[in-house]
Protein backbone atom coordinates (compact mmCIF):
# COMPACT_ATOMS: atom_id res chain seq x y z
CA UNK A 1 0.00 0.00 0.00
CA UNK A 2 1.65 3.43 -0.95
CA UNK A 3 1.70 5.37 2.14
CA UNK A 4 0.10 8.87 2.65
CA UNK A 5 -0.30 11.30 5.24
CA UNK A 6 -3.76 10.59 6.72
CA UNK A 7 -5.73 13.85 5.79
CA UNK A 8 -9.20 14.96 7.63
CA UNK A 9 -12.22 16.09 5.38
CA UNK A 10 -15.33 16.76 7.48
CA UNK A 11 -17.38 14.40 10.05
CA UNK A 12 -14.33 12.63 10.75
CA UNK A 13 -14.02 11.21 7.70
CA UNK A 14 -10.24 10.08 6.97
CA UNK A 15 -8.55 9.63 3.48
CA UNK A 16 -5.74 6.97 2.82
CA UNK A 17 -3.74 5.70 -0.20
CA UNK A 18 -6.09 2.42 -1.50
CA UNK A 19 -4.25 -0.81 -0.69
CA UNK A 20 -3.44 -3.82 -3.20
CA UNK A 21 -5.64 -5.64 -2.00
CA UNK A 22 -8.86 -3.05 -2.33
CA UNK A 23 -9.23 -2.13 -5.90
CA UNK A 24 -12.31 -4.03 -6.66
CA UNK A 25 -14.07 -2.61 -3.68
CA UNK A 26 -12.99 0.59 -4.71
CA UNK A 27 -14.01 -0.12 -7.86
CA UNK A 28 -17.65 -0.85 -6.65
CA UNK A 29 -17.98 1.91 -4.62
CA UNK A 30 -17.18 4.07 -7.10
CA UNK A 31 -19.89 2.45 -9.55
CA UNK A 32 -22.55 3.12 -7.15
CA UNK A 33 -21.53 6.70 -7.18
CA UNK A 34 -23.22 6.71 -10.25
CA UNK A 35 -19.86 5.79 -12.00
CA UNK A 36 -21.28 2.69 -13.99
CA UNK A 37 -19.72 -1.01 -14.06
CA UNK A 38 -17.14 0.33 -15.98
CA UNK A 39 -15.17 2.16 -14.23
CA UNK A 40 -13.00 -0.41 -12.81
CA UNK A 41 -10.95 -0.22 -15.94
CA UNK A 42 -10.69 3.38 -15.89
CA UNK A 43 -8.76 3.78 -12.19
CA UNK A 44 -6.16 0.38 -13.32
CA UNK A 45 -3.50 2.66 -14.11
CA UNK A 46 -3.69 5.49 -11.41
CA UNK A 47 -3.62 2.02 -9.43
CA UNK A 48 -0.57 0.11 -11.56
CA UNK A 49 1.00 3.47 -12.05
CA UNK A 50 4.49 4.75 -10.46
CA UNK A 51 2.65 8.58 -11.02
CA UNK A 52 -0.62 7.74 -10.14
CA UNK A 53 -2.88 6.94 -6.56
CA UNK A 54 -6.32 5.78 -5.38
CA UNK A 55 -7.29 7.38 -2.34
CA UNK A 56 -10.45 6.49 -0.44
CA UNK A 57 -12.24 8.22 2.26
CA UNK A 58 -12.65 6.51 5.79
CA UNK A 59 -15.71 7.29 7.95
CA UNK A 60 -15.09 4.49 11.11
CA UNK A 61 -14.70 1.50 9.30
CA UNK A 62 -16.76 2.12 6.05
CA UNK A 63 -14.95 3.85 2.82
CA UNK A 64 -17.33 6.41 1.52
CA UNK A 65 -15.79 7.80 -0.91
CA UNK A 66 -12.75 7.76 -3.81
CA UNK A 67 -10.76 9.70 -5.95
CA UNK A 68 -7.92 9.10 -8.47
CA UNK A 69 -4.76 11.05 -9.32
CA UNK A 70 -2.55 10.96 -12.53
CA UNK A 71 0.84 13.09 -12.48
CA UNK A 72 2.02 13.82 -15.66
CA UNK A 73 4.99 16.05 -14.03
CA UNK A 74 4.06 19.68 -14.30
CA UNK A 75 0.18 18.81 -15.11
CA UNK A 76 -1.73 16.23 -13.21
CA UNK A 77 -5.55 15.09 -13.46
CA UNK A 78 -8.42 14.30 -10.86
CA UNK A 79 -10.59 11.52 -11.82
CA UNK A 80 -13.34 9.14 -11.00
CA UNK A 81 -13.94 11.41 -8.09
CA UNK A 82 -17.33 9.49 -5.91
CA UNK A 83 -19.36 9.18 -2.73
CA UNK A 84 -21.43 7.39 -1.39
CA UNK A 85 -25.07 8.99 -2.39
CA UNK A 86 -26.11 9.07 1.23
CA UNK A 87 -23.21 10.56 2.43
CA UNK A 88 -23.03 13.46 0.28
CA UNK A 89 -23.13 16.89 1.25
CA UNK A 90 -21.00 16.51 4.23
CA UNK A 91 -17.64 17.55 2.93
CA UNK A 92 -16.29 14.02 1.75
CA UNK A 93 -15.76 15.17 -1.83
CA UNK A 94 -14.36 18.53 -0.65
CA UNK A 95 -11.66 16.52 1.27
CA UNK A 96 -10.72 14.10 -1.29
CA UNK A 97 -10.01 16.99 -3.59
CA UNK A 98 -7.98 18.74 -1.61
CA UNK A 99 -6.18 15.49 -0.98
CA UNK A 100 -5.57 14.41 -4.32
CA UNK A 101 -4.43 18.09 -5.14
CA UNK A 102 -1.99 17.77 -2.35
CA UNK A 103 -0.81 14.49 -3.68
CA UNK A 104 -0.20 15.78 -7.28
CA UNK A 105 1.54 19.03 -5.97
CA UNK A 106 3.82 16.54 -3.90
CA UNK A 107 4.58 15.29 -7.12
CA UNK A 108 5.66 18.18 -9.31
CA UNK A 109 1.99 19.81 -10.92
CA UNK A 110 1.68 23.44 -11.27
CA UNK A 111 -1.76 22.77 -12.73
CA UNK A 112 -4.29 20.37 -11.50
CA UNK A 113 -7.04 19.74 -14.19
CA UNK A 114 -10.34 17.63 -14.00
CA UNK A 115 -13.66 17.27 -16.04
CA UNK A 116 -16.74 18.42 -13.62
CA UNK A 117 -19.99 16.69 -13.50
CA UNK A 118 -22.83 19.48 -12.56
CA UNK A 119 -22.67 17.23 -9.32
CA UNK A 120 -19.25 18.08 -8.49
CA UNK A 121 -18.80 21.57 -9.85
CA UNK A 122 -19.64 23.41 -7.20
CA UNK A 123 -16.74 22.12 -5.01
CA UNK A 124 -14.36 23.10 -7.65
CA UNK A 125 -15.39 26.38 -8.04
CA UNK A 126 -15.00 27.14 -4.18
CA UNK A 127 -11.69 25.29 -4.32
CA UNK A 128 -10.74 28.17 -7.37
CA UNK A 129 -10.87 26.15 -10.06
CA UNK A 130 -11.11 28.14 -13.46
CA UNK A 131 -13.71 26.09 -16.15
CA UNK A 132 -11.60 25.98 -19.52
CA UNK A 133 -14.67 24.62 -22.06
CA UNK A 134 -17.19 21.94 -22.16
CA UNK A 135 -16.83 18.39 -23.33
CA UNK A 136 -19.42 16.51 -24.56
CA UNK A 137 -19.75 12.74 -25.09
CA UNK A 138 -21.54 11.45 -28.23
CA UNK A 139 -22.72 7.94 -29.73
CA UNK A 140 -23.38 7.17 -33.15
CA UNK A 141 -21.99 5.32 -35.90
CA UNK A 142 -19.58 7.11 -38.45
CA UNK A 143 -20.42 7.87 -42.07
CA UNK A 144 -18.17 8.99 -44.77
CA UNK A 145 -15.47 12.39 -44.53
CA UNK A 146 -14.78 14.67 -46.95
CA UNK A 147 -11.89 14.86 -48.70
CA UNK A 148 -9.48 11.69 -50.53
CA UNK A 149 -6.33 11.66 -47.38
CA UNK A 150 -5.72 7.73 -46.54
CA UNK A 151 -5.48 6.75 -42.80
CA UNK A 152 -3.17 3.24 -42.08
CA UNK A 153 -2.54 0.83 -38.62
CA UNK A 154 -0.34 2.59 -35.90
CA UNK A 155 2.99 1.38 -36.00
CA UNK A 156 5.37 1.21 -33.47
CA UNK A 157 7.62 3.39 -35.50
CA UNK A 158 4.79 5.99 -35.12
CA UNK A 159 5.14 6.33 -31.74
CA UNK A 160 7.38 9.70 -31.61
CA UNK A 161 5.71 11.79 -33.31
CA UNK A 162 2.51 10.61 -31.52
CA UNK A 163 3.60 11.80 -28.67
CA UNK A 164 4.63 15.44 -30.21
CA UNK A 165 1.06 15.50 -31.62
CA UNK A 166 -0.09 14.96 -28.10
CA UNK A 167 1.93 17.42 -26.77
CA UNK A 168 1.19 20.41 -29.00
CA UNK A 169 -2.61 19.52 -28.77
CA UNK A 170 -2.88 19.27 -25.03
CA UNK A 171 0.25 21.23 -23.76
CA UNK A 172 1.35 17.99 -21.61
CA UNK A 173 3.75 15.36 -21.90
CA UNK A 174 1.58 12.22 -21.85
CA UNK A 175 4.41 9.91 -22.65
CA UNK A 176 3.57 8.59 -18.75
CA UNK A 177 0.25 7.16 -19.93
CA UNK A 178 0.81 7.11 -24.28
CA UNK A 179 4.19 4.47 -23.20
CA UNK A 180 1.49 2.05 -21.77
CA UNK A 181 -0.57 1.82 -25.12
CA UNK A 182 1.39 -1.94 -26.57
CA UNK A 183 0.78 -2.83 -28.71
CA UNK A 184 -0.39 0.44 -30.64
CA UNK A 185 -4.06 0.13 -31.93
CA UNK A 186 -5.65 2.63 -33.57
CA UNK A 187 -4.81 4.39 -36.90
CA UNK A 188 -2.41 7.12 -38.40
CA UNK A 189 -3.20 9.98 -41.27
CA UNK A 190 -0.27 11.21 -43.14
CA UNK A 191 0.34 13.83 -46.13
CA UNK A 192 3.73 13.87 -48.07
CA UNK A 193 5.02 11.38 -45.58
CA UNK A 194 4.51 13.13 -42.51
CA UNK A 195 2.05 11.62 -39.40
CA UNK A 196 -0.78 14.53 -39.48
CA UNK A 197 -2.59 12.44 -36.76
CA UNK A 198 -3.61 9.71 -34.93
CA UNK A 199 -6.32 7.45 -33.82
CA UNK A 200 -5.50 5.23 -30.77
CA UNK A 201 -7.48 2.66 -28.34
CA UNK A 202 -6.91 2.31 -24.51
CA UNK A 203 -7.54 -0.37 -22.15
CA UNK A 204 -8.00 2.46 -19.83
CA UNK A 205 -11.51 3.40 -19.95
CA UNK A 206 -13.74 3.05 -22.88
CA UNK A 207 -12.79 5.75 -25.47
CA UNK A 208 -10.93 6.27 -28.65
CA UNK A 209 -8.77 9.55 -28.52
CA UNK A 210 -8.26 10.93 -31.96
CA UNK A 211 -5.66 14.01 -32.48
CA UNK A 212 -4.70 15.82 -35.81
CA UNK A 213 -3.34 19.08 -36.91
CA UNK A 214 -5.97 19.54 -38.84
CA UNK A 215 -9.95 18.97 -39.77
CA UNK A 216 -9.16 17.06 -42.77
CA UNK A 217 -7.08 14.28 -41.17
CA UNK A 218 -9.24 14.68 -37.99
CA UNK A 219 -12.56 13.64 -39.72
CA UNK A 220 -10.80 11.08 -41.93
CA UNK A 221 -9.49 9.70 -38.24
CA UNK A 222 -12.81 9.87 -36.95
CA UNK A 223 -14.61 7.95 -40.05
CA UNK A 224 -12.69 5.38 -39.74
CA UNK A 225 -12.61 4.64 -35.85
CA UNK A 226 -15.79 5.10 -35.54
CA UNK A 227 -17.12 3.06 -38.87
CA UNK A 228 -19.04 0.26 -36.81
CA UNK A 229 -20.77 -1.86 -37.18
CA UNK A 230 -21.37 -1.34 -33.52
CA UNK A 231 -22.15 2.35 -32.15
CA UNK A 232 -19.04 4.45 -30.75
CA UNK A 233 -19.03 7.04 -27.67
CA UNK A 234 -16.64 10.19 -28.68
CA UNK A 235 -15.74 11.99 -25.74
CA UNK A 236 -15.11 15.71 -27.91
CA UNK A 237 -14.22 19.42 -26.43
CA UNK A 238 -17.11 21.87 -27.63
CA UNK A 239 -14.47 24.00 -29.11
CA UNK A 240 -13.89 21.51 -31.58
CA UNK A 241 -16.45 22.38 -34.32
CA UNK A 242 -15.11 20.96 -36.66
CA UNK A 243 -15.34 17.28 -35.05
CA UNK A 244 -18.65 18.70 -33.55
CA UNK A 245 -20.30 19.15 -36.80
CA UNK A 246 -18.50 16.06 -38.64
CA UNK A 247 -20.61 13.87 -35.57
CA UNK A 248 -23.50 16.12 -36.05
CA UNK A 249 -24.06 15.68 -39.64
CA UNK A 250 -23.40 11.57 -39.48
CA UNK A 251 -26.29 11.52 -36.50
CA UNK A 252 -24.64 11.10 -33.18
CA UNK A 253 -26.64 11.83 -30.49
CA UNK A 254 -25.29 13.92 -27.12
CA UNK A 255 -25.48 11.39 -24.18
CA UNK A 256 -23.49 13.08 -21.00
CA UNK A 257 -21.29 16.83 -20.69
CA UNK A 258 -18.90 18.04 -18.74
CA UNK A 259 -16.62 20.94 -17.84
CA UNK A 260 -12.86 21.06 -17.92
CA UNK A 261 -11.29 22.86 -15.62
CA UNK A 262 -7.79 23.81 -14.13
CA UNK A 263 -6.26 25.24 -11.17
CA UNK A 264 -3.26 26.99 -11.32
CA UNK A 265 -1.16 28.34 -14.84
CA UNK A 266 -3.18 27.69 -17.85
CA UNK A 267 -0.97 25.43 -20.32
CA UNK A 268 -0.73 25.66 -23.83
CA UNK A 269 -4.33 23.36 -25.03
CA UNK A 270 -5.92 23.25 -28.36
CA UNK A 271 -8.80 21.25 -28.43
CA UNK A 272 -9.41 22.15 -32.11
CA UNK A 273 -6.71 19.34 -32.47
CA UNK A 274 -8.77 16.70 -29.66
CA UNK A 275 -11.48 15.45 -32.31
CA UNK A 276 -11.75 12.72 -29.35
CA UNK A 277 -10.72 12.06 -25.99
CA UNK A 278 -9.51 8.74 -24.01
CA UNK A 279 -12.17 9.73 -21.64
CA UNK A 280 -13.33 11.66 -18.44
CA UNK A 281 -10.04 11.23 -16.21
CA UNK A 282 -7.23 12.78 -18.15
CA UNK A 283 -8.32 13.29 -21.48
Amino acid sequence: MRTLARRRPALGAQVRGAGDGEVAAVAELLSRAAFGPTVGRLIALPHASPHGDVLVADVGRASVGAVCTLSFGATGWIGALGVEPRRRGRGIGMGLTDAAIARLRDRGARTVLLFATDLGRPVYDRLGFVAEGAVTAWRGTAGVAEGALAVRPLREADRGRLAALDAAATGERRERFLDHLRPLDGLAAERDGELCGWSARSPYGAGVAVCATDAEAGAALLAAAARGPEPTTLVVPAANAAATRALADWGFRPTAAGERMRLGPAVDWHPERQFALFNLFWG
